[in-house]
């Protein structure tokens, strides 16, 4: 979720109309098969960003006009989700859907990422919004590029271009200006919001990594079901699901039905082949279209008006999506 701004519908197709007839057209230039992965694997992440921008608008919504907190809807979306995700899995794939738990090697990894990934990125974004505020939280969490670099570097021993490293840097700095709206007195940089906005963005590299050998090996349905069970069971120890802090009605149900199935199991499910698609690092960038969808349709819906630092931000984060993603197709030849 990040932060609200305003726009005209004359700019918002003015924006994203030309980024998706890029990618589009790409596919009409004699690509090989591995650069039309990176193009899917780029509007998959678009999609999920997208997605997510949505479902950031129903949670500022949400906390507004119902006495909410952060675990709770962590709780909500993550035992809906997965329980969604799991019984269409196991539907599919009948006994083939234990198939993770038979090696006993995959109990620790698979944990790890449904806490470490899973739970870390929904529930540290929102207890950093608590802390601060949602600006600050959008900017911390989107260090998770620089996290990716690193990782990739230690781990792998693989140097990062140094094109790429300055697209991160530019598309951190429209994800800044749109946040703060060019302000950084908005921010609200307290010990505790750091913290939290740094497991957040940790939460995300984990998110994009640890998953991807069981999704090859399991197939990504049992995998994001799974994962999102045990999420949802260790988020319930922290906030348990059935202690409601509201009254439901029949518009608290309605969104939360949209924000776990659609926001949650839906965007999960494509981000994860999004990664099967292209690096984590090109996702990891590409999520910064999150922050830029809330933008668009909170102006749509809200009707605020756009100004300079606004027009900026959205360059600064669609450019680098582009220009990373034509890097990583130019590699792939």
């Amino acid at each position: 979720m990040s932060c609200l701004v305003t726009f005209h519908y004359r700019s918002y197709g003015t924006f994203l109309l030309p980024l998706f007839s890029f990618f589009l057209s790409c596919y009409n230039k004699g690509m090989n098969q591995y650069q039309k992965k990176i193009v899917k694997g780029t509007i998959y992440s678009l999609l999920s960003g997208l997605i997510w921008g949505i479902c950031g608008i129903l949670g500022e919504y949400f906390f507004t006009h119902y006495q909410v907190s952060s675990g709770w809807i962590t709780s909500m979306r993550l035992t809906l989700a997965g329980s969604l995700v799991l019984i269409w899995s196991a539907m599919q794939l009948k006994s083939q859907v234990l198939d993770i738990w038979r090696d006993k090697k995959n109990y620790l990894p698979f944990l790890a990422y449904a806490i470490l990934g899973i739970f870390s990125v929904q529930y540290f974004f929102y207890l950093c919004v608590e802390y601060s505020n949602a600006a600050t939280a959008t900017i911390l969490q989107f260090i998770s590029p620089v996290f990716i670099l690193f990782y990739n570097r230690l781990v792998y021993q693989k140097r990062a271009s140094k094109s790429a490293i300055f697209y991160v840097l530019v598309a951190m700095l429209g994800v800044c200006l749109m946040a703060t709206k060019g302000d950084l007195s908005q921010l609200s940089m307290t010990p505790l919001a750091l913290v939290t906005g740094l497991l957040s963005a940790m939460g995300v590299m984990f998110n994009v990594i640890l998953p991807q050998p069981f999704a090859k090996r399991y197939g990504f349905v049992p995998t994001v079901g799974w994962g999102m069970i045990l999420a949802g069971l260790f988020s319930n120890v922290l906030s348990p699901v059935y202690q409601l802090s509201f009254t439901l009605d029949i518009w608290s149900i309605l969104i939360c039905l949209i924000i776990a199935f659609f926001g949650t199991a839906f965007a999960f499910f494509i981000s994860m082949k999004a990664v099967s698609l292209v690096s984590p690092l090109v996702v990891s960038v590409i999520s910064a279209s999150e922050p830029l969808s809330s933008a668009l349709l909170s102006v749509l819906f809200l009707g605020l008006v756009v100004d300079w630092s606004l027009l900026l931000a959205m360059a600064l984060i669609i450019l680098p999506m582009i220009f990373l993603s034509i890097e990583e197709a130019k590699e792939s030849k």
